[in-house]
């Protein structure tokens, strides 16, 4: 009894394991924006719109923070990963 328990549990973890390892392959992105969802979707007004390579009227904004977490600086870029 001891060993089926045993057994049990092991294929039980591995199965664990191998859907921890799959799962991000499936998941989907959290913004629009590529960079592990680090950009947001911002209207291209102004001197933005320069960064509009679509010409649909939306840029991602990339910003970047230092170590203490204060706002050093954002870039802008049409990397949208969809339309």
């Amino acid at each position: 009894m001891k060993r089926i328990l045993m057994l049990l549990t092991v294929v039980a973890l591995m199965m664990v394991m191998v859907a921890m390892s799959v799962a991000p392959a499936f998941a989907a992105p959290s913004s629009p924006c590529s960079g592990n969802g680090s950009g947001s979707l911002v209207p291209a007004l102004g001197e933005i719109g320069q960064y509009d390579r679509n010409a649909d009227g939306w840029v991602c904004k990339y910003d970047r923070y230092d170590q203490n977490g204060f706002y050093v600086s954002s870039r802008y870029k049409d990397d949208r990963l969809t339309a």
